[in-house]
């Protein structure tokens, strides 16, 4: 509103509305491409316009700004409107607070500069009168904001998120979740299949890695009823996808979908495993197996994917803690003091037994690779060119790595 100094005053002093008439023409000039202002102090070179004036936002609110300035006030409900309606986008889309200000702030700077530079020297004095209203306006736009904005946290973070990770840990420890999904309002299923995440997180700027955060759970609240259920960490997650029980054929390609939307929003790969459907008491069971198989999966240099038990079958019973797995993972002890022979054999076994294509991953002769596999045959006693041979030494591998050892992969 206008201080108690200026609410006598219709409007803005003659010198205030001679600077936003010239400015007005030259808006209306840039708008028709003809040539804009000579500023003062030129030297008769066209002045170029400033980058923010080419955006019809930005002229768009620079209108609103100078009718607001001419008539000595601040801006009406109906003006606010849609930066109140911006600022609850932003908040849905997860733009950080302080870059929406930042935005509007640049407007101001960038209104004050064009009326600095457009006002001739007799008309300086109005530029403090125009100072002070933008300064005026700049309040309302930020009060309008940080209200809009925050209104809009508070209703998209409420009580609802945390109900559903509440949820989620009382079903994974086995716990009767029904009472509390009463209290709380929210659906259960009868069934879940268990997605364990895991996301490389490349952001550093926690803004940014927060607007990554808040999208993805964008992506989860798009389900239901029943709604997911999960558990989030700055690595990744276990969720709780909700089946009907007979009617979800095809659960393996839902996680998928599922994923590929994190992975979008996240902006970055997303590794995850999945298991079938199962009645909530059998839960706890099954996130302990998607959370076995995502270790394996990252343990294996599994390219980002979405796994589940059947892609990972030989290498999850070769990870378990048994007499055998000890014994297979030895057999490559005699290989130990060359690292060249196991990275060697690992290239070897990933292109399947292709010799040229081993020699070109590890930049060597063809004639190298077979000297090699000639040695790993006579130090680990195993034949790498018959059938026995490669399932004996690719169980050894996948029982190191499922131990987490990497024997440094080539590919």
């Amino acid at each position: 509103m206008p201080s108690e100094d200026d609410r006598h005053s219709p409007e803005a002093s003659a010198a205030v509305i001679a600077i936003l008439d010239r400015l007005d023409a030259e808006f209306d000039s840039l708008a028709h491409g003809r040539n804009v202002r000579v500023r003062a102090g030129a030297r008769g070179v066209p002045a170029t316009p400033h980058p923010e004036l080419l955006r019809h936002s930005t002229r768009r609110f620079f209108e609103i700004a100078a009718r607001a300035i001419r008539e000595n006030r601040t801006f009406t409900a109906d003006e606010l409107r849609p930066i109140r309606e911006g600022a609850v986008q932003a908040a849905m889309d997860g733009a950080p607070l302080v870059a929406v200000l930042r935005n509007w702030h640049r407007f101001g700077r960038v209104l004050l500069d064009e009326c600095r530079a457009t006002a001739a020297g007799e008309r300086a004095a109005g530029l403090v009168e125009i100072a002070a209203a933008i300064l005026r306006l700049q309040e309302a736009v930020t009060s309008a904001v940080v209200e809009s904005y925050e209104g809009e946290r508070v209703a998209l973070d409420g009580e609802e998120k945390p109900s559903k990770e509440l949820l989620a840990r009382l079903l994974l420890a086995g716990q009767d979740a029904d009472p509390t999904a009463r209290w709380c309002g929210i659906e259960l299923a009868e069934e879940y299949s268990v997605v364990a995440l895991y996301r490389v997180d490349e952001q550093r700027d926690p803004a940014t890695r927060w607007t990554a955060d808040t999208r993805m759970d964008r992506v989860l609240e798009r389900h239901g009823p029943p709604p997911i259920l999960g558990i989030l960490d700055p690595d990744g997650g276990t969720l709780l996808v909700p089946h009907k029980v007979g009617g979800d054929v095809d659960w393996y390609r839902r996680a998928v979908v599922l994923v590929e939307w994190i992975s979008a929003v996240v902006d970055g790969p997303v590794t995850a495993t999945v298991t079938e459907p199962v009645v909530r008491a059998r839960l706890s069971d099954s996130a302990r197996l998607a959370g076995e198989l995502l270790t394996l999966a990252r343990r294996l240099g599994r390219d980002p994917a979405v796994y589940q038990l059947k892609d990972l079958a030989l290498p999850f019973q070769l990870s378990r803690p048994t007499e055998g797995q000890q014994y297979l993972a030895d057999w490559l002890l005699p290989l130990d003091p060359f690292p060249e022979l196991v990275e060697t054999l690992d290239a070897y076994l990933h292109h399947d037994l292709d010799r040229g294509r081993t020699a070109r991953a590890l930049d060597v002769h063809p004639n190298t690779v077979n000297n090699r596999l000639g040695r790993i045959r006579d130090l680990a006693g195993i034949d790498p060119s018959c059938y026995e041979g490669i399932m004996a030494l690719g169980s050894a591998l996948d029982a190191r790595r499922a131990g987490g050892w990497d024997p440094g992969r080539a590919r």
